[in-house]
């Protein structure tokens, strides 16, 4: 704060509730609920941190009291307040209220009082309040007969109030101050509160201290300088805006000034995050109705005994561009999450799709307040109504996490709306985490992971074995047995280890449903064997993956995922800024894939979009060390099985043909080409493997036939063949706001508790950003895990 700090006089116990104030200025006005228990006594450790509630009003005291009148509503007038005058007070609701001692006030003492007084959050950045004064002021304060007489002072700034509050307590002794207060909720204030909305914030707002080295909590300063930049890269960390100010504008600031002008400059630049709940739902619908087969869908609720507002719980929504695009990608959707960091809690949800060189392809998107059973059924019911429609056995990889797991399981049952032919599979990313969170070994952790991506079964077994021994040792030492009390028991179970292999287990394992395991204490888990049972091996394996559901897909990391250029550093912004910053990224994105696509297919040297053909590339120098030693026909005209050596074993090569009458041609037929190799890799993966390339290049035909369409260029360039229509799109964004009924609102009790107010906010803040940089993990999500190379596989 710039001002010296003041000396607190009469600083005595104030009341530790304070009655409602009243309601005043037109017919039918109900009173307004208390704002809370006031604050108690404590030292004043500065103007910022001053006790801020006040006594009651009294209706026998004249008006020789600090008494308030606190006029609001009139954001409804299209920004008017920044013009209005004291004639514009009739149109205003009024709030009654005990100023606590003005002269010992800041403006920011007096801001978190006017925070208190409406229930606000108190980050509220939007904040504005004037003050009005005239010398002839009676009483009771009539702005019918005043507004001539009214002097407007705008406080802005410290010196400014100090200037108002002296002209108020001037020589004729009155002391009654006319405000008026103008924010986003402020707005919403008579109609909800009066009306019986009662949904507590649950930010403490009595011992309301607010940041350093600030003179006013809604200063745009710094946040003019930021504004645009922030527009352009809204992923600036506070560090990089520090520095930014210092080295562009010569502005030092602290990391707490530099926070809060973060804060007002998305304001400045999207609306607060209060308004930005209004705005999304319709935006989204304007482009749903504006652009067919976009897909919108919210749950809501309405206020009781406010019909005209009702509070945003959960919204999904799907371009359609993104949905059509699927269409050509193959049928597998990885399902990621992340928490919000703004000013309410709440979680980011994707749904992923790759296309055929394996990019990112944000197909669908939802904002909910938490990660529950019932909020994961209806999106992925959403998901099943707006991108599945009616393709078939698409697989679905999630996080291991018991709501979702069972959401899924629901859905693939329950009525009216069941997806019964829903393939779900684990994420081996977080359940590797999970992993480790148990063991709490990065060597034990890279050895699981070795062990879900193996496509061979005598590889698999051997790192079962590995870890059921490694944990084993591992669980000993952690309870502090005697090393010769580990090795008598490890040989002890040499017969048991057997017995819990993977082969024999595999019968068990396979029919059991997706149970939770977390009710284990760690007591009966005293091997990789015990934690891994309860886990059907087809959710989390490769070797084991049915069919084929996968292609190949273990998962996606969520860092991969929201550190990606569509979905980076949106998790802190506003919910209205997160819609329109992914569709704006969606629009760039989309041109630059396109352009790429159109690129490989103009490129006579490519046969397949480029991941594919290195790939490739690798496996046809690979093929070059196999030999082909018999053939065997079971068929002449089908069937053809083939015995390939390698370096210190072989495989057997399986080749068909299969030929259908075509429709559409008078004369011939279509041949479809299969292969099967028993490395597994051509069933998981749906792509040749060298083996099968080896027996390609020694008969004469090409591995090209036994290639998945998916990951063609022609199937590559329909996913992104598409075109966003800007036209009204984004003109809607400009100019939609607050209209018709109903307003929607969000649920002040998922207003995040706001440790940044206090004196650990550096430490508090730092941790909160990097976890919003890195998709919302864990502390143990930020292990550095240690590089271990995967030994090479044959074929």
């Amino acid at each position: 704060m710039a001002e010296p700090e003041r000396a607190e006089q009469g600083d005595a116990t104030r009341a530790s509730a304070s009655p409602p104030p009243t309601f005043v200025g037109g017919p039918g006005a109900h009173a307004a609920p208390s704002p809370g228990a006031s604050a108690g006594t404590r030292k004043r450790k500065g103007p910022n941190a001053a006790a801020l509630a006040g006594a009651a009003p009294n209706p026998a005291q004249d008006y020789a009291t600090n008494r308030a009148y606190v006029y609001h509503g009139l954001r409804g007038l299209g920004g008017h307040f920044q013009s209005m005058k004291g004639s514009d007070l009739r149109r205003c609701a009024c709030v009654i209220r005990e100023l606590p001692q003005p002269e010992s006030m800041s403006l920011v003492d007096l801001q978190c009082w006017i925070i208190k007084l409406f229930r606000l959050h108190p980050e509220t950045q939007d904040l504005a309040i004037k003050g009005f004064f005239s010398k002839g002021c009676p009483l009771v304060p009539n702005p019918e007969r005043l507004h001539r007489t009214l002097e407007t002072h705008d406080l802005i700034s410290n010196d400014l109030w100090d200037s108002y509050v002296k002209k108020v307590k001037g020589p004729n002794g009155m002391a009654m101050f006319m405000l008026c207060v103008d924010s986003c909720e402020v707005s919403h204030y008579r109609s909800l509160f009066t009306d019986g909305y009662d949904a507590s914030s649950q930010v403490l707002t009595d011992e309301c201290q607010v940041l350093p080295e600030q003179e006013c909590l809604s200063s745009s300063f710094p946040a003019q300088y930021i504004k645009e930049t922030l527009e352009k890269n809204p992923a600036m960390t506070i560090e990089e805006i520090v520095v930014y100010l210092a080295e562009t504008y010569g502005k030092h600031v602290s990391h707490a000034g530099a926070w809060r002008a973060k804060q007002k400059a998305l304001e400045l630049g999207f609306g607060t995050f209060y308004d930005s709940y209004n705005y999304v739902p319709r935006w989204l619908k304007d482009i749903t109705y504006n652009g067919p087969g976009n897909f919108v869908d919210m749950k809501d609720s309405e206020v009781a005994g406010c019909k005209d507002f009702r509070v945003l719980h959960s919204i999904f929504w799907a371009f359609s561009l993104c949905i059509q695009a699927f269409v050509s990608c193959r049928p597998v959707l990885c399902i990621k999450s992340t928490s919000l960091c703004g000013k309410y809690q709440g979680v980011l949800i994707t749904a992923i799709a790759l296309d055929a060189n394996d990019d990112y392809i944000p197909v669908a998107f939802a904002i909910i307040e938490e990660e529950s059973k019932e909020s994961w059924l209806w999106f992925l019911r959403n998901v099943n109504r707006a991108i599945i429609k009616q393709r078939s056995d698409v697989c679905v990889i999630h996080d291991h996490k018991r709501e979702l797991m069972d959401a899924v399981e629901d859905l693939n049952r329950q009525e009216p709306h069941p997806w019964r032919d829903i393939q779900s599979r684990w994420c081996i990313q977080h359940l590797t985490e999970n992993f480790f969170a148990h063991y709490g070994d990065n060597k034990l952790k890279m050895l699981f992971k070795r062990l879900c991506e193996k496509n061979q079964k005598t590889k698999f077994v051997e790192i079962w074995e590995e870890l059921d021994e490694l944990t084993s040792k591992y669980k000993v030492t952690e309870e502090g047995s005697a090393s010769g009390e580990m090795q008598e028991s490890i040989e002890h179970d040499e017969t048991e280890l057997e017995a819990q292999s993977p082969c024999n287990l595999l019968d068990s394992v396979e029919g059991e449903e997706e149970c939770n395991d977390s009710s284990d204490s760690n007591s009966k888990v005293t091997r990789f064997s015990d934690w891994i049972r309860s886990k059907p091996m087809q959710k989390w394996s490769m070797l084991y993956d049915t069919n084929g559901a996968r292609y190949g897909i273990m998962g996606i990391n969520a860092d991969d995922v929201f550190n990606n250029h569509v979905l980076k550093g949106i998790q802190c912004l506003p919910i209205g800024q997160i819609v329109y910053i992914i569709f704006q990224r969606m629009v760039e994105y989309y041109k630059s894939r396109s352009t790429a696509a159109k690129k490989a297919m103009g490129n006579p040297a490519m046969n397949f979009p480029q991941r594919v053909q290195d790939d490739m590339n690798v496996k046809m120098q690979k093929s070059q060390m196999h030999r082909l030693i018999s053939t065997k026909d079971k068929n002449s005209s089908t069937r053809e099985e083939f015995n390939v050596q390698l370096k210190q074993r072989h495989v057997i090569v399986h080749l068909e043909s299969t030929y259908t009458d075509s429709m559409n041609k008078p004369y011939g037929s279509i041949s479809t080409k299969w292969a099967q190799c028993s490395c597994n890799k051509p069933k998981l993966h749906r792509k040749p493997c060298s083996h099968i390339i080896a027996v390609c290049s020694q008969t004469g035909s090409s591995p090209a036939a036994y290639v998945s369409p998916y990951y063609s260029l022609t199937n590559l360039v329909r996913t992104w063949s598409g075109r966003f229509d800007l036209s009204k799109t984004l003109q809607s964004w400009t100019t939609v706001g607050p209209r018709d009924t109903p307003t929607w609102i969000p649920n002040k009790k998922m207003e995040c508790s706001l440790a940044f107010l206090t004196s650990d906010y550096t430490n508090w803040h730092g941790e909160e950003e990097q976890q919003c940089s890195a998709g919302g993990r864990s502390t143990a999500h930020n292990q550095t895990p240690e590089k271990q190379s995967d030994e090479p596989s044959q074929g």
